[in-house]
């Protein structure tokens, strides 16, 4: 694929952000993996990330720069990649005539994202996922479902893909692991209140155990009654939290009412060399490591079981190569050629 003009447009995230706020503070996983994302395209093609509430443009390097979303009007896109608000594809596709569009999905829709379907259609948007589940679920919808093929009358079958979060592999450390110490470092909504709730139960067996709680500082939850042994670590930069999770012996997190659609949580736990105490949900299956042995959510005898053998030997995890630069490079050239 020759050299391509590439624009992401994010009209959501309420702060400017950029490859330094990985760095100084906490930010969350798409927006993260918008970062990275276009820090590797931007190796091969001219990639813009426009931003609602920027309100400078950015130059990180000749191939990358973040720009208010006002300054696109400047721009001769060849792709627009649009996150999340499919509303604005059909603007776009009267602006930029001679661009392909992309819609950017970071959660699992419900059936009435069936209705959007016309205006996929007419817009010629493909769908990007983040994993070949979140795909899977995402097109029976769309495509599959009962009223999804009705939809075929109107409109033609909306196409589907997916490419993965990058996610960097980490330098080894010599950091000492804590083999009494659990770690949650999710958004509070993804579970919290169960997780918590299996904590006080299984910490009155292991009562040396400590939960440590970070969050990435976009949302937040008083309503959780705490007790001495779970800590709060706050929002953290990202290099200070992977340490928090290679020195703990693992990321709890056994909730079956959030689906992930990638779960970086996943990803670079294993990286690491932590495993995640997760149940078999949304994309847990498909992004840890094969020796990350899930668990029921709802059984705390097997959670305690499972949280004493690891303490005597933890599974082996590691990096996934699929989630490196390379792939993820070749994931998206394909994406936008086909």
């Amino acid at each position: 694929m020759n050299k391509a003009t590439i624009l992401f447009l994010d009209n959501t995230y309420p702060k400017a952000y950029q490859i330094s706020t990985l760095k100084k503070q906490a930010l969350g996983g798409t927006e993260s993996s918008i970062v990275r994302t276009a820090m590797i395209l931007s190796q091969k093609h001219k990639v813009f990330v426009a931003q609602k509430f920027r309100e400078k443009m950015h130059t990180e390097s000749l191939n990358l720069s973040f720009i208010p979303k006002s300054d696109i009007d400047q721009l001769k896109p060849d792709f627009i990649v649009v996150l999340r608000k499919y509303p604005l594809l059909k603007g776009l596709s009267l602006q930029f005539p001679q661009a392909k569009l992309f819609l950017w999905l970071h959660t699992y829709k419900n059936t009435e994202y069936i209705l959007k379907k016309l205006s996929l259609a007419k817009t010629n948007t493909t769908i990007i996922c983040n994993s070949q589940t979140h795909a899977q679920h995402t097109s029976k919808i769309l495509n599959d479902s009962l009223l999804g093929r009705l939809f075929y009358l109107f409109s033609k079958k909306t196409k589907v893909a997916y490419c993965y979060n990058p996610i960097i592999k980490p330098q080894q450390k010599n950091l000492k692991r804590n083999m009494n110490k659990l770690i949650f470092f999710s958004s509070p909504n993804k579970g919290l209140a169960q997780v918590v709730k299996t904590f006080n139960i299984i910490n009155k067996q292991l009562p040396d155990l400590r939960l440590y709680i970070a969050n990435p500082g976009y949302k937040s939850d008083k309503s959780i009654a705490l007790n001495k042994n779970i800590k709060f670590l706050g929002n953290l930069p990202h290099q200070q939290m992977m340490d928090e999770v290679s020195t703990s012996l693992c990321v709890f997190y056994p909730q079956d009412s959030f689906a992930e659609t990638f779960g970086l949580i996943y990803a670079e736990a294993n990286a690491l060399g932590t495993p995640v105490l997760a149940h078999d949900i949304g994309t847990a299956r498909e992004i840890l490591h094969e020796s990350n042995n899930l668990i029921n959510a709802k059984d705390s005898k097997q959670i305690l079981e499972t949280i004493k053998a690891w303490q005597k030997q933890l599974p082996i995890v590691e990096y996934k190569q699929c989630f490196n630069e390379d792939s993820i490079l070749k994931q998206w050239d394909s994406l936008l050629t086909n």
